[in-house]
């Protein structure tokens, strides 16, 4: 392992013998951001930026003869904040390594960094369901991320608050049950009894996701739910199944995994009802963007007068905040 590309540590590349190189297997293709209304934020706005609920009550009032209306409430309700995180990677390659290079498509495989930055906001992006019961949890950098929403509760709570009543709701599905026509049911359930506004009226959102990871007993098991043209709990092949394309599906790969990515088995078979693509009337997730993922220019100022090494490099400048729950709904069942 280096990372510096130069004819010492990579002879192998520079060297007599003709070699057939091979990469190992590809990486994964980025999808999280589906989960949130992306705004791009201008250079000259901050490094933070702060995103508020707004709410009115619901019912007219009775107006008798001759006595004034009732005047309505308007109340702003929860705030969250966010603030840049700006990531990047480098990598050296001397003269030497530039000038004798035998097989040039490998150091061109190896000075890519197009990956980087989308791989990282990725999983940054699928942390956030992760770790969504928790109110924050320390990432690969060891930084210390919050995950709670305007109610400074945990994305994911039996017991999330309102600004303007006293009544309390839930989007953790009771009993965390695995994936199932039952569970489901149950995630629906709350779907018509917790979707409240900071007054404590109702309110309706519509549900048309349901996301897990790539557990593939849980892939197939919502992949035959949601396909079979009779009922999945029925042998009768005449009987409908009335959520034949109700949802779409959305698979996040890096769902189960530890802060660094790595391999969290005890989290595969977590899943969500959501509603995506709704914009202001689904979940409230943004996805703020300072600084697109971009390759910094070699030559110029990446180059080393002194020694003769290039540097190629990426950055890219983000965000991450729910401003709340609603909209989606979880099971967390424990894997072994």
């Amino acid at each position: 392992m280096n990372n510096l590309l130069n004819t010492i540590s990579f002879s192998g590349m520079t060297d007599l013998i003709r070699k057939e190189w091979v990469t190992t297997q590809n990486m994964i293709k980025p999808v999280a951001k589906q989960l949130y209304i992306t705004s791009s934020i201008a250079k000259g706005n901050g490094n933070t930026k702060r995103y508020d609920e707004v709410d009115t009550q619901t019912y007219a009032k009775i107006k008798k003869e001759a006595e004034a209306v009732s005047k309505a409430s308007v109340g702003i309700g929860y705030n969250v904040t966010m603030t840049k995180k700006r990531i990047g990677m480098e990598i050296d390659i001397t003269q030497e390594m530039r000038d004798e290079n035998r097989y040039p498509e490998v150091g061109s495989l190896i000075t890519n960094l197009t990956h980087f930055c989308p791989q990282r906001i990725e999983l940054d992006a699928t942390h956030r369901l992760t770790f969504g019961t928790a109110t924050s949890y320390t990432d690969m950098d060891g930084e210390t991320v919050s995950t709670v929403g305007g109610d400074s509760l945990a994305i994911f709570s039996a017991v999330h608050t309102l600004k303007y009543s006293s009544l309390t709701w839930n989007n953790i599905v009771t009993g965390a049950p695995v994936f199932s026509r039952g569970g489901l049911e149950a995630a629906e359930l709350i779907s018509t009894t917790d979707i409240l506004s900071n007054f404590g009226e109702r309110r309706v959102i519509t549900f048309n996701t349901i996301i897990t990871g790539d557990d593939p007993t849980t892939v197939n098991a919502v992949k035959q739910f949601l396909g079979s043209t009779s009922d999945v709990d029925q042998n009768n092949s005449g009987v409908m199944n009335i959520y034949q394309n109700k949802y779409k599906h959305l698979i996040l790969p890096q769902l189960a995994t530890t802060a660094t990515g790595a391999v969290d088995s005890t989290k595969r078979k977590y899943w969500f009802l959501a509603s995506l693509g709704m914009g202001m009337n689904g979940l409230q997730a943004y996805y703020g963007e300072w600084e697109a993922p971009n390759m910094k220019p070699t030559g110029g100022n990446m180059e080393n007068p002194h020694t003769d090494v290039w540097s190629y490099g990426t950055r890219a400048g983000y965000g991450f905040v729910f401003v709340s729950g609603r909209g989606i709904i979880g099971s967390f069942p424990t894997s072994s």
